[in-house]
């Protein structure tokens, strides 16, 4: 890794984006978004974007010539010194798989179910189509009630010690503790609520998570 900034391909709104940009502002490392790369504009899904990600996906990381895709390799390239990650190999494995949950089926239901009806509308005139909202919105709970259990458990999510897991799941949380009364359903799940309430007085969560209205 260099010293020079890296590129952080990919809007600043999406979670995965901003799980990387936590990761460099806890890292301290410089560090610039968006879709300008060397003073020029790569268009998303251009030849040139899915050159770097062959499915066209977004963040890919731009450091000195390295281009890597997939959130979670970024973040563990990132985190050279291993210092937001477990240091036994049992708890090490365990983190991995607790990543892969968040990156995968947690947020297909909270991000690409659920989040995205309020964030990109698909009714008549832009509008949210509530009916979709409350058809997922059980789905949704039944996560969150997942989330609820895993951070009861002894050595999993912390915001005590962060790691890579912590930054995945911030900015879905987030967010949905940005929606309207009666679709912020973290109210419904104390431990939850309380765990981004801890990770939002962290430095890096602070200016990175900034509320934008769904």
């Amino acid at each position: 890794m260099t010293a020079e900034t890296i590129n952080i391909y990919g809007p600043s709104f999406s979670n995965f984006v901003r799980t990387v940009m936590l990761v460099c502002e806890e890292k301290k490392l410089a560090y610039s978004v968006g879709f300008e790369v060397a003073g020029k504009e790569v268009a998303f899904k251009s030849e040139q974007h899915l050159s770097w990600h062959p499915f066209g996906k977004i963040p890919v990381l731009l450091d000195n010539g390295l281009v890597l895709p997939e959130t979670a390799s970024i973040c563990r390239y990132l985190d050279a010194d291993k210092a937001l990650q477990p240091d036994n190999s049992l708890a090490v494995a365990k983190h991995d798989a607790l990543c892969a949950l968040i990156s995968i089926d947690i947020d297909k239901v909270l991000v690409r179910e659920y989040l995205l009806e309020f964030a990109f509308p698909k009714g008549d005139n832009n509008s949210v189509r509530f009916d979709v909202v409350k058809e997922v919105q059980p789905k949704a709970a039944t996560v969150l009630a997942i989330i609820e259990k895993i951070l009861a458990e002894e050595n999993s999510l912390s915001s005590a010690q962060f790691t890579i897991a912590d930054a995945l799941l911030a900015p879905i949380l987030h967010y949905i503790s940005c929606l309207p009364a009666g679709f912020n359903l973290l109210t419904d799940f104390p431990k939850v609520e309380q765990y981004l309430a801890n990770l939002m007085t962290r430095p890096s969560c602070q200016k990175v998570l900034i509320a934008k209205k769904l």
